[in-house]
């Protein structure tokens, strides 16, 4: 679907915005973030028929919402945990009502962006490049654009997070990137077998972050929680904690400035809305997947988004899971029309 020029734009300014607030907090990035996509699917999501999945997917999610606005937590807690749920279904419903014309109000401006922003920071592990989760979604865009040069954009991007030395990120985009190869082509398997033993070697002797194990603290945190999880009442076990509440038990520990974080989004679902909301967690996941079946691109865009919540905290990440989504809802729109 091709876009008029004034809303190409505007929505440039308007991402450009969401952007630069990220570093003041993100509770306006991200309400910009939102509001800019969900006006755009008001103005052009009457085209586009829905089917049995999209009802689905909404009664799910407005559960879900049910579940965390009437649950524990201060109310800017639960609006915010609300929004961050919010990402990545608007995104895919994005992709798949407006196709490729929603990336000339995307790409552009994040690229602008982190050529601006992006550095090498040092940090207890040694150099390593910053934004590697914005990286990561406009890595997902390029595998579904069809621009002039979207290739080496693509590869730039890799590139980049590669060395950002985040592991859970180049998993993920080696899951991307598992969408995007034709398996059936035996020049695939000779070149992307040479080509990925070239970068394994570079990586080792350049990147060793990437090979090295040990212990983030984050197993220690786990368990922790797990524990308090169980021990809590009936009530808490099935209805969870309350949003927030994550956050609110580590400023409690010692080592809350350096870790911040639960760095398990799964897990925090299950803790902050109980059974009833990891139940409702999942059976989204299942209608999102559900949705995009028979695009396997779009599978592993989405499944690379589940891969990154198992050691990180994805949900913050705004921008990220708007790009995977609409990186996926895009693939899935191509595999109905190609059918």
């Amino acid at each position: 679907m091709s876009l008029p020029l004034w809303l190409v734009l505007l929505g440039n300014l308007a991402m450009g915005a969401s952007l630069w607030l990220i570093a003041a907090g993100g509770m306006a990035a991200k309400l910009i973030l939102l509001g800019v996509w969900i006006a755009v699917l008001c103005c052009y999501g009457y085209r586009r028929r829905f089917g049995s999945s999209f009802l689905a997917g909404a009664l799910i999610l407005a559960a879900m919402i049910g579940v965390i606005a009437t649950g524990s937590g201060a109310n800017l807690e639960k609006l915010r945990l609300i929004g961050n749920l919010l990402m990545l279904p608007v995104g895919l419903l994005v992709g798949l009502t407006i196709g490729r014309g929603s990336l000339r109000l995307m790409i552009p401006v994040l690229v602008f962006y982190l050529l601006l922003s992006s550095s090498f920071q040092m940090t207890h592990e040694g150099l390593r490049f910053n934004q590697p989760f914005l990286f990561l979604g406009l890595f997902a865009l390029c595998s579904v654009a069809r621009w002039r040069g979207h290739g080496g954009l693509a590869a730039a991007s890799g590139v980049a997070i590669l060395l950002s030395q985040t592991r859970i990120a180049v998993l993920a985009m080696l899951v991307n990137l598992i969408g995007m190869i034709r398996f059936s082509r035996a020049m695939t398997w000779l070149v992307g077998g040479i080509a990925l033993a070239g970068l394994g070697w570079i990586a080792a002797l350049y990147l060793p972050r990437l090979f090295l194990t040990h212990g983030s603290g984050r197993l220690a945190f786990w368990h922790d929680f797990w524990g308090q999880w169980q021990g809590g009442s009936t009530g808490q076990r099935w209805l969870g904690f309350g949003a927030g509440a994550v956050e609110e038990i580590l400023s409690g520990y010692q080592s809350f400035a350096s870790f911040g974080a639960l760095h398990n989004d799964h897990f925090r679902i299950l803790f902050e809305t109980g059974l009833l909301g990891a139940g409702l967690w999942l059976a989204g996941w299942s209608v999102m997947l559900w949705t995009v079946r028979h695009a396997r691109l779009a599978i592993c865009i989405l499944l690379s988004v589940m891969l990154t919540m198992v050691t990180d905290n994805t949900l913050n990440y705004g921008h990220y899971l708007i790009c995977c989504g609409m990186a996926a809802g895009i693939a899935a729109r191509e595999g109905t029309e190609d059918g």
